[in-house]
């Protein structure tokens, strides 16, 4: 009740003071929906990632709800992975104050919670990761289990382009943490992900602007918003320069600027937002961190190998924004606070046992002891 409490109260909060978001990124898919039912079929490559995510929305327009009925999908999505990241602790804690503590960090989460109400692919693609992290670690458990677990690997790659990086997650967790003997698993990940490339080569060949470097030849730590880093470049960017050639040529400037975007992945204040805006998200932030480096703490005394196995996640999730582009509003990393806010639910069970362990209960009076 109090998990599930924080939860309601926090989407009131958000959806009173931000309103359902179709305006901005959702208006892509809103459009593409429309024109799937008016017939019009001709789409590029590179919504192939995104078709997922679109086809709820045609169903959604099929059945004649309104566009922002799609709010509603996505608040039973982010209802259900609170629930089954609860159990994700619950696998590994027993605690019942840290679970319980644990539920109520990641239903009241701001950085996760507010995309809820912006028809984007964000919100659904996060809850679907904390399903498919679920249901990937207790796969062996039954064969709903196996079958769900599968089937979420399938589609999450169509509900955002990085999708495809769960299937690199699972076969580290199968080849390197389960330890049982389950090659056969990992063989059919990098096959998926094989036929992936492919989509992604065709998307490129057909719009070579879709992963165009744009951000990397401006040295942009967030996209179209200037770094400042151009101060650091040698060699100036010449039409036909690979990109890996003008990286290298200015090392300065691109150490700079793949350890500042990384920074930011993990860092959701920005110079555009207000003081107190910024100060609010830093505060939140810092609790994350002190949970999630005790967390680390914790997981390396107790099990050394989910340890590695969240660490991994943290770091594929964050190659993306490394390489490519950190967003406006920090929305591409919300896959990494998923598991961020992991590793914090161990902080938090990790400082609960040393409480209780270092002000130990006094010994029950002798008549109280039962026989």
């Amino acid at each position: 009740m109090l998990i599930g409490g924080s939860w309601l109260l926090m989407q009131l909060v958000l959806v009173f003071y931000l309103g359902i978001n179709t305006q901005e990124e959702s208006i892509k898919y809103i459009e593409l929906a429309n024109r799937w039912l008016q017939g019009d079929r001709n789409f590029n490559w590179n919504q192939f990632f995104y078709t997922g995510y679109i086809s709820i929305h045609v169903i959604v327009r099929w059945m004649g709800l309104p566009v922002k009925s799609m709010y509603f999908i996505q608040l039973i999505c982010s209802g259900l992975s609170l629930y089954y990241f609860v159990n994700i602790i619950r696998l590994f804690i027993w605690n019942k104050t840290a679970i319980i503590g644990a539920g109520i960090l990641y239903a009241t989460c701001f950085f996760i919670q507010q995309w809820v109400s912006a028809l984007f692919t964000d919100s659904i693609f996060c809850s679907l990761l904390i399903i498919s992290l679920y249901f990937l670690l207790t796969e062996e458990s039954s064969p709903r289990n196996k079958f769900l677990c599968w089937f979420l690997l399938l589609i999450l790659p169509v509900f955002r382009p990085i999708g495809f990086l769960f299937l690199l997650l699972a076969a580290i967790y199968w080849i390197f943490i389960s330890g049982k003997r389950n090659l056969g698993k990992p063989v059919i990940c990098f096959i998926y992900i094989l036929l992936i490339t492919l989509f992604i080569k065709r998307s490129l060949v057909e719009n070579p602007a879709y992963f165009y470097p744009y951000h990397n030849r401006e040295a942009n730590i967030i996209c179209g918003y200037p770094s400042g880093l151009l101060a650091y470049r040698q060699v100036p960017y010449r039409e036909g320069m690979s990109i890996f050639s003008y990286f290298s040529a200015n090392p300065g400037m691109t150490f700079r600027l793949f350890f500042y975007r990384f920074v930011k992945i993990f860092s959701m204040t920005r110079d555009y937002f207000s003081p107190v805006h910024n100060a609010l998200l830093a505060g939140i932030s810092i609790l994350y961190f002190v949970l999630a480096i005790a967390g680390m703490i914790t997981g390396w005394i107790r099990n050394k190998r989910f340890l590695i196995f969240l660490i991994c996640g943290i770091l594929l999730f964050s190659v993306p924004s490394v390489v490519f582009c950190q967003d406006w509003s920090g929305r591409f990393s919300l896959p990494v606070f998923c598991l961020i806010l992991i590793l914090s639910s161990f902080g938090m069970a990790g400082f609960l046992d040393f409480r209780r362990s270092s002000n130990p209960s006094p010994p029950a009076p002798y008549d109280a002891v039962q026989p």
